[in-house]
């Protein structure tokens, strides 16, 4: 079944008598001593995408940035400057109190980091969103029969982990015969999962912007663990992702990652008043 998205998918529907912690609960992993901008994104990208509470995995050398962009952000710290095995009872201790984790952002590609990321995977049993360097072609042969997986690579990611160049044949093929949910960003989203495939065209060129993906990542992530199902939460994701950059383009020149995160925010905070 293939849809292109010119209606709006759903949001996640907030329960006015909901309490703390109740409309989803996200734990981002990333970073790395050149990348922190990238983790925080993604926790931001969650945050706007209205979790409730936000756990934080990155060195310990970019804490104190994390902490002056949100006072919201649980924050744990890798034992080493980048992600190592020795970091993973800590995140399965942290797993256990979440509804959904989004790995890879800005971890680097440390033999040790991918290590890490090969005996942690197997581990986990939530839904699990893949971005940036979780994205090679191992995760595919140690990924449990039934797990939730949501990857989202760009077009070169995607063939770093399948293989093969990026075609519609190829997406729906590879996300039925490894049973994933797949998004693949550019200037048209592709989003397939077995016997589904969207096509998304909102957005604006000016999104190729960095870190705008490790904002998708987390909006995806607080979707997931809001209650969506991974299709759902990446058809929404990248639908209203792209208005958002629409609408920050109409009043500015240029965006950045970190002003879509505010636009965002705006966008589906208008977009619930709606829903009252």
């Amino acid at each position: 079944m293939t849809r292109n998205s010119t209606v709006a998918p759903p949001l996640p529907q907030y329960q006015p008598h909901s309490h703390k912690g109740e409309v989803g609960k996200v734990l981002v992993i990333g970073g790395s001593p050149s990348y922190y901008g990238a983790p925080l994104l993604t926790a931001l990208g969650a945050e706007s995408g209205g979790a409730d509470l936000i756990w934080l995995y990155l060195p310990e050398q970019h804490k104190l940035t994390a902490q002056n962009y949100s006072l919201n952000f649980f924050i744990r710290t890798f034992t080493k400057p980048y992600l190592s095995c020795d970091d993973i009872e800590g995140i399965l201790a942290v797993a256990e109190k979440v509804d959904a984790i989004v790995l890879g952002n800005g971890l680097g590609r440390k033999e040790e980091t991918q290590k890490a990321i090969l005996t942690l995977l197997p581990k986990i049993y939530l839904p699990l969103i893949l971005d940036a360097e979780a994205l090679f072609s191992e995760i595919l042969h140690i990924k449990p029969d039934h797990a939730d997986w949501i990857l989202t690579p760009h077009k070169k990611e995607f063939s770093r982990v399948f293989g093969a160049e990026f075609t519609k044949e190829k997406i729906q093929e590879y996300a039925e015969s490894w049973h994933l949910t797949i998004l693949v960003k550019g200037r048209i989203d592709f989003i397939a999962a077995p016997q589904m495939l969207i096509e998304n065209t909102t957005g604006c060129p000016q999104m190729r912007v960095g870190g705008t993906g490790d904002v998708l990542a987390g909006i995806v992530g607080s979707y997931r663990a809001q209650g969506l199902s991974s299709m759902q939460s990446c058809a929404s994701a990248a639908y209203h992702y792209g208005l958002a950059g629409e609408r920050l383009i109409e009043k500015e020149n240029t965006l950045t990652a970190y002003k879509l995160v505010k636009e965002y925010a705006q966008l589906i905070k208008e977009g619930c008043r709606k829903r009252l």
